[in-house]
């Protein structure tokens, strides 16, 4: 990892509460959240890391988003974090952007819940204010008040979403210079990241039928094949991920293949908009 000397040089002293880091694609947020992360863990503060990508997700499945809570000092971001997770039901924020702040503002219930004292959140790279990137930064920021921005921009890109803020003084605003290591991605790229998270995620499976009359389904009770499917416990948070391989609806019941493993009481099914075909586990739009 190639780390300017800038980050080596911002004080941690002052910094709790949540930190959120925001830039365009491919500016290295994710590497620079991460490496911001490990070091905070020197002290001993109750740190959580939000990887809040769901189409680029270093944490979870892609179409989710995923809390870290680490405790003390040790490696971070290792799986002995104490997890939680959410299914946007999307790879982009693009239709999605109500259901990525609630369940952004879901994520961060539970860090404080759950004691942690400073939160890292690593955000998409949507700014374009032609696709709602404005609206829909400047909105996150309103409404999880962030303590910190962390701002990665080579020029003056963030400025139509940053201005306002630092005129009102409402958040302290710290801009950090991106690594040049950092590489653009294609769309093919992203697509195969995706495809590869979903292939491990899967990889050991097994299917599951369900009654969804007995459970809560949101948005509402519409299947598709192949459709992506989340199963969430009582408080909306994701147990699993499922891809509908078989829909019976006079029975109401839909068979889903899902990763092994402990599930645990399911309380709800939560249905996306993309489907994952099984065999390739390439995704698209429904």
């Amino acid at each position: 990892m190639d780390i300017p000397d800038q980050w080596e040089d911002i004080d941690l002293t002052g910094l709790h509460g949540l930190l959120m880091v925001i830039g365009a694609p491919d500016v290295g947020k994710s590497t620079f959240s991460q490496y911001l992360y490990k070091r905070l863990q020197g002290d001993s503060r109750k740190i959580a890391f939000l990887d809040g990508d769901p189409g680029q997700s270093r944490l979870g499945p892609p179409t989710t988003m995923t809390l870290a809570i680490h405790q003390g000092t040790g490696e971070s971001l290792s799986g002995k974090e104490e997890i939680w997770r959410v299914f946007v039901g999307s790879v982009s924020p693009s239709r999605h952007m109500l259901p990525m702040l609630v369940r952004a503002a879901k994520l961060l219930g539970a860090a404080k819940g759950s004691g942690a004292e400073t939160i890292v959140y690593d955000t998409t790279g949507l700014i374009d204010k032609d696709q709602g990137g404005l609206h829909f930064k400047q909105a996150k920021i309103e409404l999880l008040n962030p303590s910190v921005i962390l701002a990665l921009q080579r020029g003056k890109e963030l400025e139509p979403i940053l201005t306002p803020f630092r005129r009102s003084g409402r958040v302290n605003i710290i801009d950090v210079k991106p690594s040049l290591a950092t590489v653009e991605r294609s769309p093919y790229m992203r697509r195969r990241y995706r495809r590869l998270r979903f292939t491990k995620y899967f990889e050991n499976s097994h299917t599951i039928t369900l009654d969804w009359s007995k459970v809560a389904v949101f948005p509402r009770p519409f299947f598709t094949k192949y459709g992506l499917v989340a199963l969430e416990d009582k408080r909306g948070f994701a147990l699993a991920l499922g891809i509908a391989v078989d829909i019976q609806p006079h029975q109401r019941n839909v068979t889903l293949m899902i990763p092994e493993g402990r599930l645990g009481e399911v309380a709800a099914l939560r249905v996306g908009d993309i489907m994952v075909d099984p065999a390739s586990f390439e995704d698209q739009r429904i």
